[in-house]
């Protein structure tokens, strides 16, 4: 395996980690976590565990958008056709919507320190789960549309870049 088709097949795995990491840690955190941190705590306690448990999972939705952004940017035929046009449009909705959340968990943040009203809380709290809601749906179109690495010939891309045949054209060749 060529030097560059390493590189890649390693930037490419890190990036796919990194994404399932994010994806599953976030869905983890809203599905598990926040549930019974409302039925432990309730009230202003539970947003005071959230606000800390979130900064590593927003730190981790960044490197997965810096990697797999990477991957898009060194990998010409993961960014072409439909799929490849498709999972960038998802990564720049992603990565926008992270920005998103980040400024909105901000804003609320401020708003609790400043001893704000519930009244004043709640709008941007339903503004920051809307933005979760659409941003966990593309995180899952993501994952969902990575690029199969084997087509049904059972050539790889590498395969393809370098003109070598797949597995099935060597077996069709020795029979």
């Amino acid at each position: 395996m060529p030097v560059r088709a390493a590189g890649l097949f390693v930037l490419r795995s890190l990036a796919r980690i990194a994404l399932a990491i994010w994806f599953g840690g976030f869905t983890f955190y809203a599905a598990v976590v926040v549930p019974d941190l409302h039925d432990t705590f309730g009230g202003p306690e539970t947003g005071e565990v959230s606000r800390r448990v979130v900064i590593p999972l927003y730190a981790i939705g960044f490197a997965a958008a810096i990697l797999a952004g990477t991957v898009a940017a060194v990998d010409p035929a993961g960014r072409s056709g439909w799929r490849g046009k498709l999972r960038l449009a998802l990564l720049a909705a992603m990565s926008l919507l992270l920005l998103a959340l980040v400024a909105i968990h901000r804003v609320m943040g401020a708003r609790l320190d400043a001893g704000g009203s519930r009244g004043e809380f709640f709008p941007l709290h339903e503004a920051y789960l809307t933005v979760f809601a659409i941003q966990w749906g593309a995180s899952l179109g993501l994952l969902a549309v990575e690029p199969r690495e084997i087509a049904r010939s059972g050539r790889t891309r590498e395969d393809e870049w370098r003109g070598s045949p797949g597995p099935s054209e060597i077996v069709d060749r020795a029979s």
